[in-house]
């Protein structure tokens, strides 16, 4: 068969959709709080989502744990608005614990399905409109702006204009298609979680309390044998960090005697098991596979998504013949969403890198802050200070009428320092507070009088200091 061959497009009048302030592409964390934050503000919003479920990776995806990113190793709660809120009423909902607020809890283990009904609901309490199983294929660029874009519809395309936009597709579409720079190496990875259902959690706990050796505590995440222990008995929490299944000796063993296979095609790392589990339903999500492909080639993307869903069968049958605790379990769910930890990420106005968040950088500028964790020699620790997240990472240069709010497509170096569900969510509020106050001021986004959006994000609970540190910035 011959190569294929490039065709011509057709060219024809693409029939308008709607005409707002403030659009938000991608429905992720980042751009459900970026959605709700843009009409909290008065803006006229539109979220379009290119699936069927709000949450992204969180829910489509399994991913059905927030880090804790909020505390400090000082125990200093350093993130607030619509980050904390979430939290707040999933708890209120049964879909996670109500004692989540502090350092020692790793991980907040929820149920995807309460999640994501509770991110509908905020949306449309918001005011703001969504439009579902609708894909953004193509922008509209006039004088170096983004003025809206083509989506796909089964209708077919349609045109929406915006007077700004905010790119939360998490692969920085917007951005590319409407010519920002942007940095891409297809060198991260990604995993298909999948939840397992009659799961006898307190079995595995106790394998772990008689094993200790067997639950490393400096892996994904600081954690503790105690600390384990406390939010299983406490909480009904039990959280087994990613990575953990590499240090199991059950596990490495059966490896050993040829009973289970960690590379199954493309997906390898298949004896990382993480583990988290709610109690109050005996379910556990999986975590423990790994694809690294060019994300941005349809053949190898396709290639990741099948290997990862033919490997499940096998963890989870190694898991009901070895695992503690796993021998009636069943998979009850599979991710509908591969959740990959970086694809491209923009040039932006400012390039925020580790060193600024060791150091505790503090920004003009600052529309966040987060916790940070970093191995120091073997150890894996928290920051005891808290870091600054500067507005200017979200504006992509060589583009007006743009911001780009998923963490890992923000501006930084390395790639992925503000990747997480709560990074995520602080990103999308300082994003769409943006969108809405340059939308209703009539200056891009760029323009924006910085000081009137940290007063906004400060009168809608984001956390910008403590008293001492508002002085300092000028913001009490």
């Amino acid at each position: 068969m011959s190569q294929p061959m490039a065709v011509q497009g057709t060219r024809r009048e693409i029939p308008p959709l709607a005409e707002v302030e403030v659009l938000v592409a991608g429905g992720g964390l980042s751009g459900v709080a970026a959605a709700v934050a843009a009409a909290r503000n008065g803006a006229k919003t539109l979220l379009v989502e290119r699936s069927s479920i709000l949450g992204g990776v969180a829910t489509a995806g399994l991913m059905a744990s927030i880090t804790n990113f909020y505390y400090t190793d000082r125990n200093e709660l350093v993130v607030g608005g619509i980050a904390t809120e979430v939290v707040d009423r999933l708890a209120e909902l049964g879909g996670t614990t109500k004692e989540w607020r502090s350092r020692s809890c790793p991980h907040y283990t929820n149920d995807p399905e309460i999640f994501k009904v509770l991110l509908i609901d905020m949306v449309l309490e918001s005011g703001a409109q969504v439009l579902l199983d609708t894909w953004v294929v193509d922008t509209l660029v006039e004088d170096g702006a983004l003025r809206g874009v083509i989506v796909e519809t089964k209708g077919g395309p349609r045109a929406i204009r915006a007077l700004v936009s905010v790119d939360t597709t998490g692969d920085a579409d917007l951005a590319c298609r409407a010519g920002a720079p942007y940095r891409y190496e297809p060198t991260a990875s990604s995993s298909l979680e999948f939840r397992m259902g009659n799961v006898d959690l307190q079995k595995l706990f106790q394998y772990f309390m008689e094993h200790p050796s067997e639950y490393p505590t400096d892996q994904d995440i600081p954690t503790s044998l105690e600390q384990l222990a406390y939010h299983w008995r406490e909480r009904g929490l039990l959280f087994v960090p990613h990575g953990a299944g590499r240090h199991m000796q059950l596990v490495q063993e059966a490896i050993a005697r040829g009973e289970y296979q960690r590379k199954r095609g493309v997906a390898s790392g298949l004896d990382a098991f993480g583990m988290y589990g709610l109690a109050k339903d005996r379910t556990a999500i999986i975590n423990s596979n790994f694809e690294v492909v060019d994300y941005l080639d349809p053949w190898e993307r396709s290639q990741a998504i099948v290997d990862a869903q033919r490997s499940i069968p096998h963890i989870a049958e190694f898991l009901r013949s070895h695992m503690p605790g796993f021998q009636d379990a069943y998979v009850a769910a599979t991710a509908s969403e591969l959740g990959i930890r970086g694809t491209r990420w923009i040039e932006g106005d400012y390039v925020l890198t580790e060193q600024d968040v060791l150091d505790g950088v503090r920004f003009p500028d600052v529309v966040g802050m987060g916790a940070y964790r970093k191995k120091f020699g073997d150890r894996l620790l928290f920051l005891p200070h808290g870091f600054d997240i500067p507005y200017r990472v979200m504006l992509p240069q060589g583009i007006e009428g743009l911001l780009v709010s998923s963490g890992k497509s923000t501006s930084s170096s390395p790639r992925g320092l503000l990747r997480g569900q709560a990074r995520c969510l602080q990103l999308g509020e300082a994003g769409g507070a943006a969108a809405a106050l340059a939308a209703r001021s009539g200056v891009p986004p760029r323009a924006l009088d910085i000081r009137a959006l940290q007063q906004r994000l400060l009168a809608q609970g984001v956390y910008l200091g403590d008293a001492q540190m508002l002085r300092e910035r000028g913001l009490s």
